[in-house]
């Protein structure tokens, strides 16, 4: 893992990509740290779900890198043993979870504060504990408030396609959704 993300670095520093936070909490995501009025979660001490498992490796380790130019995301990721469904494979959940959570911070950056709407995830092959894998999202088209997306979720070799996925994030409406200052609603 520590080759690909080297590799990842090094675009980051070439200047089209950018690394981007790993914050516990959604507020963090968010621009200027605002959450919609009346939001759940928005007071005490919530976290950001695939930040939710304590303990390095034990479950979602990513990192995200993001080129806003060309509207894509990639995320190494490596799935740790709390994610366990069938003995030795990472959970179906699991993976939709880190897709929507790639999807979702892509749609963010192009678009702006969004919900996922659809998630449609095509399992091609089983996802090894401990794996190294490569999540490559992109925004393919925006309309009107619709953001639509697509996923690979690849061995980050390149070798095997483990899956493919797509998306469609909505654009919150400010002005039904007004943004709640960072600690307001406590």
């Amino acid at each position: 893992m520590r080759r690909h993300y080297r590799r990842l670095l090094a675009m980051a520093a070439a200047g089209a990509w950018a690394r981007l936070p790993s914050y516990p909490r959604a507020r963090q995501h968010l621009p200027g740290g605002r959450c919609p009025a009346g939001a759940p979660g928005t007071a005490g001490d919530t976290r950001l779900f695939l930040r939710a498992i304590e303990g390095a490796g034990a479950g979602f380790e990513y990192a995200m890198f993001l080129n806003a130019a060309e509207r894509r995301l990639l995320c190494l990721f490596q799935p740790g043993p709390y994610l366990e469904g069938h003995p030795g494979l990472t959970h179906g959940g699991a993976i939709a979870a880190i897709v929507d959570g790639a999807l979702g911070t892509c749609a963010l950056a192009v678009a702006g504060t969004v919900m996922t709407a659809n998630l449609s995830v095509d399992y091609l092959a089983p996802v090894p504990l401990g794996a190294v894998l490569l999540l490559d999202g992109r925004a393919e088209r925006l309309e009107g408030r619709k953001v639509f997306l697509s996923c690979h979720v690849r061995s980050a070799d390149g070798d095997t396609l483990h899956a493919r996925a797509t998306g469609l994030f909505i654009r919150l409406d400010p002005t039904k959704h007004p943004a709640q200052e960072e600690g307001g609603g406590r």
